[in-house]
């Protein structure tokens, strides 16, 4: 198995994982637009502050179906550069 498949079977693993908490999330009032705000806290907290762990588990949360946009803002803000 690839690096890349390896990967991407750890992102479909981890998206069974987020889906209750992305449901929970899509379907509570937004306080923040498209919840990036509730994503930014969970990818912080899950990464320790790695961008990297926080790209993989964007990509797992947006496979639940997160938000896009909201995962992507929450990327940004939360780990500019």
């Amino acid at each position: 198995m690839t690096q890349r498949e390896k990967e991407t079977k750890l992102i479909m693993e981890l998206a069974e994982d987020f889906a209750p908490f992305v449901r929970d999330v899509e379907s509570s009032i937004a306080t923040t637009r498209n919840h990036y705000g509730r994503y930014g806290a969970m990818l912080t907290r899950l990464s320790k502050g790695s961008k990297r762990n926080a790209t993989i588990f964007a990509y797992a949360m947006m496979q639940a179906g997160a938000n896009g946009q909201g995962v992507s803002d929450a990327l940004n803000t939360f780990f500019p550069n």
